[in-house]
């Protein structure tokens, strides 16, 4: 707050186990049901954090020993929120809504009006909080960092107790099976939703996206495999893509094999590139036109996003400067910002190749969270 000059934060909510602003998790934690006001405030090196809800919402919060002050209401949340922020006497308020970004945008239109009604002599002092947000989210925490770290591997090793199993006999629904039994057996959950996680696409055919599996998709001698998996481990994600062929490593086509390499090598360029205080669309820019001076056309979407407690876990984007994306790939990255780092290209015979790995940035660079792929994974045929 003190880089950003915001001396307070509000973050006003309602039904949360209904309608959750995405900063529920890392900042308030739990729900709540009635409005409710959650307010940060610093002055003088102090930080006072003060929680106004619902008299049944007041034991909860107290029980969490987190906030300076629990102000509960009974009939109406306008005179207390007003008490205080007038004893604040705040000259910002930052508050949760952002154009471009989808982490930042909690505040929903009708809790707007509502503040802007409550607050009317002060709404002039009301900014978008997503910079704060962004910060708040992207710098992680050792602690954070192993849980990621941890889930990371999580999915390597589920990665390499189902893959060996998998036959070009088997469609891509009975694949994606494979993947929640062992899922199950180990206790864990998807990073997104289920039914596209894990993505699996075989064969030439499949542009790979948002669809899930399809049943009549059944994988053959010399197609590949592509796994797009994360899993959510205590809390935090991964998410990360893996290629397969089904044949040995000696019958793999150049043309796959020319692919893959543009690829990994795109990648490892923006590894190398990418250190704090670069701009998002800078380290898209290294590996977008590698690819195209390997002759192929350019990936239809951003390099890489943040990784946290979700998947896509807003901030800064390593995108290119296109409409879609707003201002998010003009950011500066941060140390110990995760980022993922994924690409496609598409052969002309056998359909698209894709890895995405994910990396921790360091104070001079970055390091991949656990090793990337080097070469195609080969399956029995």
């Amino acid at each position: 707050m003190k880089e950003l000059g915001i001396d307070c934060y509000l973050v006003f909510v309602r039904e949360t186990a209904a309608m959750a602003d995405p900063v529920r998790d890392l900042i308030i934690g739990g729900d709540v049901v009635w409005d409710s006001a959650f307010i940060f405030h610093t002055h003088r090196e102090k930080l006072t954090k003060i929680a106004i809800v619902g008299n049944f919402d007041a034991d909860a919060e107290r029980a969490k020993g987190i906030w300076t002050d629990v102000l509960p209401y009974t009939k109406e949340i306008s005179e207390t929120l007003q008490k205080a922020i007038r004893n604040l006497r705040p000259s910002k308020i930052a508050i949760n809504y952002s154009v471009d970004d989808v982490m930042a945008d909690g505040l929903t239109h009708g809790m707007f009006i509502k503040l802007q009604t409550i607050l009317s002599s002060y709404k002039r002092k009301f900014e978008s909080a997503e910079k704060l947000i962004g910060r708040i989210r992207g710098r992680k925490t050792k602690t954070e960092l192993e849980l990621i770290r941890n889930a990371c591997l999580e999915t390597e090793t589920i990665n390499r107790a189902v893959l060996p199993q998998i036959r070009p006999s088997m469609n891509e629904k009975e694949i994606q099976q494979a993947f929640y039994q062992e899922m199950d057996q180990r206790s864990v959950k998807e990073s997104w939703q289920r039914i596209s996680c894990p993505a699996i696409d075989v064969g030439p055919d499949k542009n790979f996206g948002h669809l899930g599996p399809i049943d009549t998709m059944k994988a053959k001698h010399g197609h590949t495999l592509h796994n797009d998996f994360g899993v959510q481990l205590e809390g935090y994600c991964s998410d990360i893509q893996r290629m397969a062929f089904f044949g040995p490593k000696e019958s793999i086509p150049d043309e796959l094999t020319h692919a893959f390499e543009t690829v990994r090598e795109a990648i490892r360029k923006a590894a190398e590139f990418i250190k704090p205080g670069v701009k998002g669309f800078e380290v898209d820019n290294v590996a977008r036109n590698y690819v195209l001076s390997r002759g192929y056309s350019e990936y239809q979407h951003a390099l890489g996003h943040q990784v946290g407690v979700r998947a896509h876990d807003g901030g800064v984007l390593l995108g290119p400067l296109w409409e879609r994306y707003g201002d998010t790939p003009k950011g500066e990255i941060e140390e110990n910002n995760i980022f993922t780092l994924e690409l496609y290209v598409t052969t002309k015979n056998y359909g698209m190749v894709s890895l995405e790995e994910m990396i921790r940035v360091t104070g001079d660079g970055c390091e991949f969270i656990i090793p990337p792929q080097e070469a195609f994974i080969t399956l029995a045929s």
